[in-house]
C-alpha cells in the first residue's frame, strides 16, 4: 500500500458541513492535538441539483493524498476519550484499507455501515473506491436498496457507500475494508452511564428529538463542559474567542 506524504502527520482528522451547526469543530481540533494528528474543517458550498452529503466524499479526496490516512468524522460527532489513539487503532487492521463500523440499534433503525466516522488509507484501491462511490446514479441506488439487508435508506453518501461495497467485486468486505461492531467508535448517548471515557467516539442521533436538545442533555447527565473535552486537557487552550459564540442554542 503505496503512499505520498506531504505532512509530519500520519493521519488527518476531516470533517466539514456546509454551516457551522455544533462546537464540535473545537473538540476535534483538541483531539488531533493531543492525539498528534492534523485535523481539516471543509466548508461545503450547496450546489443546485446535486446530493449535498456527496460532497464529503469530494472533501476527503481534496485531502487523502497528503497523508497516510484519514478519519472521517461527521460535525455531529465528539471524541470523548482522549487517550485513544487513532494510529494504534488502525494499525489493528493492516490488511485493508476502510475501516468502518456498523450502527447501534437507536429508536428502532439501524443501518449496515455508518459513514459519520471511518478510517481510510491512502492508496489507489481507496481512490478508486471514492471515484466509484461519485459515479453511481442515486436512483439506481434507491431501487436496488434492500432494507432487510442494509437497513435505514438515508439518501446520502452512506448509501452509495454500501451500494460499491456490496456490489464492486475490487472493495470486498475482508480485502478492502472491515465492519466492526458500533462499540468500536460509534456509540450513542444511551451507551454512556457516567463518564465521557466509557467510549471513544459519541456521535449524535435521533429522530425523535433535535441533536442539539440530545447534546443539551447528555452533557447535563454526564457533567461535562459544551466541548465534550476533559477538563484537564480543556485548561492547556485558550479558548476565550468562543465564549460568546453560542453553539447550543436554536436549531437552525
Amino acid at each position: 500500500m503505496l503512499f505520498k506524504r506531504f505532512n509530519n502527520h500520519d493521519i488527518c482528522i476531516v470533517s466539514g458541513c456546509d454551516h457551522i451547526r455544533f462546537n464540535s469543530f473545537i473538540n476535534h481540533r483538541l483531539f488531533a492535538e493531543e492525539n498528534g494528528a492534523a485535523y481539516s474543517w471543509s466548508f461545503m458550498v450547496k450546489r443546485l441539483g446535486s446530493n449535498p452529503y456527496l460532497q464529503k466524499i469530494n472533501a476527503i479526496q481534496n485531502i487523502l493524498s497528503r497523508y497516510k490516512a484519514i478519519f472521517w468524522l461527521d460535525d455531529d460527532a465528539y471524541f470523548t476519550d482522549f487517550n485513544w489513539r487513532l494510529s494504534q487503532e488502525l494499525a489493528k487492521y493492516p490488511k485493508v484499507d476502510l475501516v468502518i463500523c456498523k450502527s447501534p440499534l437507536n429508536e428502532g433503525r439501524w443501518t449496515w455501515i455508518s459513514s459519520g466516522q471511518f478510517f481510510l488509507r491512502n492508496t489507489e484501491r481507496a481512490n478508486q473506491f471514492l471515484k466509484a462511490v461519485l459515479e453511481v446514479p442515486p436512483d439506481l441506488v434507491r431501487d436496488w436498496w434492500n432494507e432487510e439487508k442494509f437497513g435505514l435508506y438515508t439518501n446520502g453518501d452512506q448509501d452509495s457507500m454500501v451500494y460499491v461495497l456490496a456490489t464492486d467485486k475490487r472493495f470486498r468486505e475482508g480485502k478492502f475494508f472491515v465492519r466492526l461492531d458500533y462499540s468500536a467508535f460509534n456509540s450513542r448517548e444511551f451507551h454512556y452511564k457516567s463518564h465521557l471515557n466509557e467510549h471513544h467516539l459519541l456521535h449524535l442521533a435521533s429522530n425523535i428529538i433535535s441533536k442539539k436538545q440530545l447534546l443539551k442533555q447528555f452533557i447535563q447527565r454526564i457533567g461535562v463542559n459544551q466541548y465534550l473535552v476533559p477538563d484537564e486537557i480543556l485548561a492547556r487552550y485558550d479558548l476565550s474567542s468562543y465564549a460568546e459564540m453560542d453553539y447550543l442554542g436554536a436549531d437552525h
